[in-house]
């Protein structure tokens, strides 16, 4: 081989190698743009569902037992009356976890006629008054509309004036008929007298001609007066015409008025106002989204859910083992995460008429007393209801407030760490979720497997049985055990 065929083949090897690089490179680039795009999704879904995704730990749930001083029979509900202090001075009795939410409803407002959304002037969480404009729908069309209806009144409003004219002529006309007629009878009764004599004084002293047509000159006034009696006819008809067409007309504008009406309704509910004055609980409204009145979905129309934070009450799930000693108008305190150093007072005021089969709960509404303005509905909180009852005061076999003790149990295969009077027991949190660890004070009283709890429980409690060794504070859970419990 020569050394110029060596040297080309040198060349074309340098070149092939040469070009191998950004090939590969552009393997990297194609496998690695899919493989990062794919980690920064995982990477986000663990950040934003990371613990959701993490299997919760499934453990055995008990409800700590509440008894009265007489085991025999259900605690006896004080009556208070209205404002006492000592309402909220009594035990408690049991306890459960709810909602915070308007009372007795949040209200609406709503689009009244399908339109676009021109412009929204609230968002949540902000305070309206009653009457405030919170958002408009575009109201090129209901502004037409109304200009057309005015015109239309405007015609008909003119009608009106020319028939009034009309009615004048028309009358005057008849009155210069009457006038007219008037002087025709006088000289029809002049030409007839005049007539009389000529005929009396005969040939003799009046010329026969003369007589003749003095007598022509009586029947020609006789038809006169009839051509003007049938004028004055005419006219009147011709007036009692214009006066039912003037009915007609009244008739036209009235509804030509309540259309005008019409649009102007129309065009003032381009302009949703609030309902009330309150807070912002919910927003639909975005500028450019169609509002549409519909039955396919109450939502559809509207604009906002509006409620006012003087009026929350708290909506709670009562597991139906404590439900039989619920009682409307019962005192209880509503407690909050959210203001942890915050105790609101309430009452029942209703009892929802139908249980939960599935969470195996009944609902109670506990209207708030002077809730905080940081209150939001839809918040969680836990009402601990109390052995008496606001008002009612005529009831019988009432008590007075606090006198009635009830006791706590809780199994001792919860209790870890005991030591003399002293336990720890892992507690379910007010999420319903996670537990905690709750130190509580024993006493000595036990019943079967439950030994009484003297402080650090509270009625409607629910601790964790046969604690595993490997639980964590704040750690999310499962029932194995009383799934319906969660209440």
């Amino acid at each position: 081989m020569s050394l110029e065929k060596l040297g080309s083949f040198t060349r074309k090897d340098d070149r092939d190698q040469a070009s191998k690089p950004p090939r590969r490179r552009h393997k990297v680039v194609s496998y690695g743009v899919p493989i990062g795009l794919g980690l920064g999704f995982a990477i986000l879904l663990a950040i934003l569902f990371g613990e959701r995704l993490i299997p919760v730990r499934s453990v055995d749930l008990v409800s700590v037992v509440t008894l009265s001083e007489d085991p025999g029979s259900a605690p006896v509900l004080a009556n208070v009356e209205q404002g006492s202090e000592r309402a909220f001075e009594a035990s408690v009795v049991f306890q459960a976890s709810g909602w915070i939410e308007p009372d007795p409803l949040p209200v609406k407002a709503t689009a009244l006629i399908s339109g676009v959304v021109d412009e929204v002037f609230v968002l949540e969480g902000e305070s309206v008054r009653e009457g405030d404009i919170i958002a408009t729908l575009v109201d090129d069309d209901a502004e037409l509309d109304l200009a057309t209806a005015e015109a239309s009144l405007r015609v008909m409003e003119s009608r009106l004036v020319s028939n009034e004219a009309e009615q004048d002529a028309i009358r005057a006309s008849i009155d210069a008929h009457t006038k007219r007629l008037n002087a025709a009878e006088a000289l029809l009764v002049f030409l007839l007298e005049e007539a009389d004599r000529f005929a009396s004084a005969g040939p003799e002293g009046i010329p026969e001609t003369t007589i003749i047509e003095s007598r022509q000159k009586a029947v020609a006034q006789r038809s006169e007066i009839e051509a003007i009696e049938s004028g004055v006819a005419e006219a009147k008809a011709h007036l009692r015409r214009i006066l039912s067409l003037r009915e007609e007309l009244q008739a036209e504008i009235a509804l030509a008025q309540t259309e005008v009406e019409r649009r102007k309704l129309a065009l003032d509910r381009t302009r949703i106002r609030a309902p009330i004055s309150g807070r912002v609980m919910r927003l639909f409204a975005k500028p450019g989204q169609q509002r549409m009145l519909g039955p396919d979905n109450h939502d559809s129309a509207a604009i906002a859910y509006l409620y006012d934070p003087d009026k929350l009450q708290a909506r709670i799930d009562v597991p139906l083992s404590e439900a039989a000693q619920l009682k409307t108008g019962q005192a209880a305190l509503v407690r909050s995460n959210f203001l942890p150093d915050s105790v609101f007072r309430g009452v029942v005021t209703r009892i929802t008429g139908e249980a939960d089969l599935q969470r195996n709960t009944l609902q109670a509404k506990v209207a708030i007393e002077s809730p905080d303005s940081r209150l939001r509905p839809e918040m969680l909180c836990r009402a601990e209801f109390l052995a008496s009852v606001v008002g009612d005061p005529g009831e019988m076999n009432s008590t007075h407030a606090g006198s009635t003790k009830i006791r706590l149990y809780v199994p001792e295969s919860a209790l870890m760490g005991r030591a003399d009077s002293f336990a720890e027991v892992w507690i379910l949190d007010e999420s319903n979720e996670r537990i905690r660890r709750q130190r509580v004070k024993l006493e000595d009283e036990r019943r079967e497997d439950y030994i009484r709890v003297g402080d650090g429980l509270r009625p409607g409690d629910r601790v964790v049985a046969n604690p595993r060794p490997d639980l964590r504070a704040g750690e999310r859970v499962a029932f194995a055990a009383n799934p319906a419990s969660k209440g």
